[in-house]
């Protein structure tokens, strides 16, 4: 199948407003930064719905609509700097992953790799929770369960390379492995100790991530 420029064309603006966006964060332009920052997670969904218009609407794709739209909610509340709105948007968060999870629940394989995959996973999860348990208080038993959420979805994500190395497979995966980057260091800075411009370092993984999937909506149309 053709992929329409159109989809190409909103990848490059999704790309250059997200430059724009780190820029004004890392200068702490806040104003702009509340306008650009829900921006390119709104063109994320523009992709996905792209995708649609040109392909048609399954399962697969109303999941990825569905997580992106949860996501955009999530990063609007997150982004404002005056007031925490945390709790809210790991509420959004989880419900996006939840949408992900059941996105890459089909075909589920297992190959003997998937061992090394998942004790890698259960080591960083000791690393981290074990770091956030002297600071996240009352937080620490929701932040586990999305922790648990997320690496579920960062494992099915990952394993999808067990049916193949194509644009689809490889997207997924190395999509997980950006959010699992972005969502630490995320972690890192809200419970266990401040990082300057966390926001720009956290975007900085998350919003190829999230690019990347809105793009697999495409990539499993072309098999």
């Amino acid at each position: 199948m053709i992929v329409p420029g159109y989809l190409y064309e909103l990848s490059a603006a999704y790309i250059f407003i997200f430059l724009i966006r780190e820029y004004i964060a890392w200068k702490r332009i806040l104003p702009l930064k509340y306008f650009f920052t829900p921006v390119i997670t709104a063109l994320a969904v523009f992709i996905v719905l792209s995708s649609i218009g040109c392909y048609g609407i399954g399962r697969y794709s109303f999941l990825i609509f569905s997580s992106l739209i949860a996501a955009l909610i999530a990063d609007t509340l997150l982004m404002i700097e005056e007031t925490s709105y945390l709790k809210n948007g790991i509420i959004f968060f989880m419900l996006g992953h939840l949408f992900y999870v059941a996105a890459f629940s089909s075909d589920i394989t297992f190959k003997k790799w998937n061992i090394i995959l998942l004790i890698i996973i259960a080591l960083i999860n000791v690393v981290q929770l074990k770091l956030m348990k002297k600071h996240a208080g009352g937080m620490f038993v929701p932040v586990t369960l999305y922790v648990i959420v997320i690496d579920i979805m960062g494992y099915l994500a990952i394993t999808k390379l067990n049916n193949g190395t194509g644009p689809y497979e490889i997207a997924v995966a190395a999509a997980a492995v950006l959010f699992w980057i972005s969502d630490f260091i995320l972690s890192i800075n809200a419970f266990v100790k401040k990082i300057p411009h966390s926001t720009v370092y956290t975007w900085l993984f998350y919003a190829p991530a999230q690019l990347l999937f809105a793009w697999s909506t495409v990539f499993i149309n072309r098999v």
